[in-house]
């Protein structure tokens, strides 16, 4: 199926998810007869690259049919309108989140227990005291995954710059935090505060989670 899921947050925030059931040449087939500029298509034999890659194009050509994506030295996208963009892929999903005044971030992952074995290398004692299942533990790594997109360098640390609070079983918002106040790693001088609102929602086996 093409398009999956859409979402106008607001004005001047967008969310796209697409579940790629297409082949690779169907997929090209749908770039080329929308004039996506294919020139930068990932030199790689991973069928899955290659079609997350078109995908992506896909899903920002459903919000706007003249826009590219670009990115900056540090790798962060953005798109040539001068939207901010986030992308996330895993398996045969891909998920953008545009927002037109801020910074943003997204980010889609298959629950699994393999997540288990790396969970001491982003969450911290007050995180481990709320996780009670692979789902909760797979959001958790989405959300700060998704703050660190939002932030966009390269110094963040999971656990000692990246916090999640008011996360309940019972709702689908909570905050991320991006807190630098006590900045370790930053040339000195430098700190670095926000509170974002995020949600999250379990698509099949997915959890996907965006900033707001």
């Amino acid at each position: 199926m093409p398009l999956f899921q859409q979402k106008n947050l607001t004005n001047n925030i967008k969310v796209g998810v697409w579940h790629i059931t297409e082949n690779q040449e169907d997929l090209i087939e749908q770039a080329t007869n929308l004039a996506i500029n294919l020139n930068s298509l990932p030199q790689t034999k991973s069928d899955s690259r290659i079609k997350q890659w078109i995908a992506t194009r896909l899903l920002v050509n459903h919000f706007f049919n003249d826009a590219e994506i670009i990115y900056n030295e540090l790798g962060k996208p953005s798109l040539s309108n001068h939207w901010n963009i986030s992308i996330s892929h895993s398996g045969d999903y891909v998920a953008i989140i545009i927002n037109e005044e801020d910074n943003c971030g997204i980010d889609i992952e298959k629950i699994a227990p393999k997540v288990e074995r790396i969970k001491y290398k982003f969450l911290n004692d007050d995180d481990l005291k709320v996780i009670t299942s692979h789902e909760h533990l797979t959001l958790y790594w989405g959300a700060k995954e998704a703050l660190y997109k939002y932030y966009g360098k390269k110094e963040v640390l999971f656990i000692e710059n990246l916090f999640i609070e008011g996360f309940t079983k019972n709702s689908t918002n909570f905050y991320g935090i991006i807190n630098f106040n006590h900045p370790p790693n930053l040339p000195q001088g430098r700190s670095f505060y926000s509170k974002i609102k995020m949600e999250w929602e379990k698509i099949d086996d997915y959890i996907l989670v965006y900033t707001l």
